[in-house]
């Protein structure tokens, strides 16, 4: 067998072996154990967790070491806050039903029971959890027993169940008049109000606008380069506080973009951009950032203000997907300003023709008799 890292070696049957210590013989001398894997990152991994205490000490693994496992060995390929996510769905929805139940006595019938159950009044307070809810659970527990049939021979239960079908909501938008409202009274040199036209004009998320900053505005070329986003978690750790405040880059590769920024938008930002230094932010003009939860207070009071009836303010970028759709832009193009991770989630969330629209179409065919 040939040596590569530490303890780590190529077996002749093709296999990587990971050995590490586990204690001591009775004569004194050190005993070890050993780890087995397709490939030399696989076997570090296991190895780390096999030094750390954390691989199953028995067999069959049970569903809360299993999913564990699982997490451990994706945590460092996914950002912190879908771990945290992770982690708060199995507390909340999986836990309960499977925790310490061996994994391979799960049946695909307990699984669709468990379904039925989080539709039917699983959520919080017995309250039904959403279909869209339900399947991100679900996926959870495919991938689980994804990597227990890889890593284990398991068999996974979850692999031919029928996800349920969100129902398609309209979406709810600005009408003409409000966005009007809001242009007219955002235009006043403030930096939160100019934060809500901006992500109105743009598209730009919650999280997006409170992470950016100054020195993310190109004055020149009238771009945002939108590359952090900002938000609070659970906090991870069993010490410290409850919830954290992390900033780190947006949710998918496709959302790291750059947006041009409306010259309306852009001509007062030009009054404030030589005055702020570059590493502030833009909503603060400080070293201090809002975080989402205090702008979305302060966009209820601006539309209160102006007399605009409450809407979430995500509503801000469901307008602007729609109304770039209404106005012919290349669904592509919306794609890639938005930041989604395939042209295919702007098709199925925005491209919904009115009535209207379809009689405007229906007119060229008219036109033909």
């Amino acid at each position: 067998m040939s040596r590569r890292g530490e303890n780590i070696f190529k077996r002749k049957d093709g296999r990587w072996e990971g050995r590490y210590m586990c204690g001591f013989k009775n004569n004194g001398k050190t005993k070890y154990l050993s780890v087995y894997a397709r490939s030399y990152l696989e076997c570090s991994q296991k190895l780390q967790l096999a030094k750390a205490d954390m691989l199953p000490r028995s067999n069959p693994v049970t569903m809360s070491e299993l999913f564990h496992l699982w997490l451990e060995n994706r945590k460092n390929s996914i950002k912190l806050s879908t771990y945290v996510t992770y982690r708060t769905m199995y507390k909340n929805y999986i836990s309960a039903a499977f925790d310490n139940m061996p994994a391979e006595r799960i049946t695909s019938n307990m699984l669709s029971s468990h379904m039925t159950y989080l539709l039917n009044g699983g959520g919080e307070n017995g309250r039904p959890l959403s279909p869209k809810s339900v399947q991100a659970v679900f996926m959870i527990i495919r991938s689980v027993f994804a990597y227990a049939k890889s890593e284990y021979g398991l068999e996974n239960p979850a692999e031919n169940i029928s996800l349920p079908k969100s129902e398609y909501r309209e979406i709810e938008v600005f009408s003409n008049e409000e966005m009007e409202k809001i242009y007219k009274s955002a235009l006043c040199g403030d930096h939160i109000k100019l934060g809500i036209l901006l992500c109105l004009y743009t598209g730009l998320r919650i999280g997006e606008i409170c992470a950016l900053k100054w020195e993310n505005i190109d004055v020149n070329e009238s771009v945002i380069h939108v590359r952090k986003t900002l938000q609070r978690i659970k906090n991870p750790n069993n010490e410290g506080p409850k919830t954290i405040v992390i900033i780190e880059a947006p949710k998918s590769a496709k959302s790291i973009r750059d947006i041009p920024i409306p010259p309306f938008i852009m001509n007062e930002v030009k009054k404030s951009k030589d005055h702020i230094k570059p590493e502030y932010y833009f909503l603060t003009g400080a070293k201090r950032y809002i975080e989402p939860r205090s702008y979305q207070t302060k966009y209820k009071a601006f539309l209160k203000s102006i007399d605009v009836p409450y809407k979430n303010f995500h509503v801000l970028r469901h307008t602007f997907a729609t109304e770039c759709i209404r106005l012919g832009i290349d669904v592509k193009t919306v794609s890639e300003i938005l930041g989604h991770s395939s042209v295919k989630i702007t098709l199925d969330k925005y491209v919904h023709s009115s009535m209207d629209m379809k009689r405007k179409q229906l007119e060229k065919l008219y036109a033909c008799v």
